[in-house]
């Protein structure tokens, strides 16, 4: 066995999960914000963050839904608009037909 190797069996019964972090105070009330937000504890969230880091993942799975909820408001902004339009150019039409 390599001497790194050595030194890291050596280290990894020593870790117990647990881990004292130090952070800026916006960082941590945004981080809170968000756990809120997701429905989770802070704890949840943070190791969620941390293993999607590790894994390489760009996006929260949390994200996906969210910008699929603002893409499918948007959808239905715009499709209601477009039916006022369409109902009150019906309306412009059967005034002036009943007019003549």
């Amino acid at each position: 066995m390599s001497s790194n190797a050595q030194r890291e069996a050596d280290r990894e019964p020593s870790h117990s999960g647990r881990l004292l972090l130090r952070m800026p105070k916006t960082l941590h009330a945004e981080l809170a914000a968000r756990s809120d937000a997701e429905g989770v504890s802070l704890n949840q969230y943070i190791v969620s963050a941390l293993a999607r880091a590790v894994s390489g993942e760009q996006q929260a799975p949390a994200a996906a839904p969210e910008a699929q909820r603002d893409r499918s408001l948007r959808t239905a902004l715009v499709v209601n608009a477009v039916v006022v339009a369409l109902a009150a150019l019906t309306a412009i039409v059967v005034l002036i037909a009943a007019w003549r």
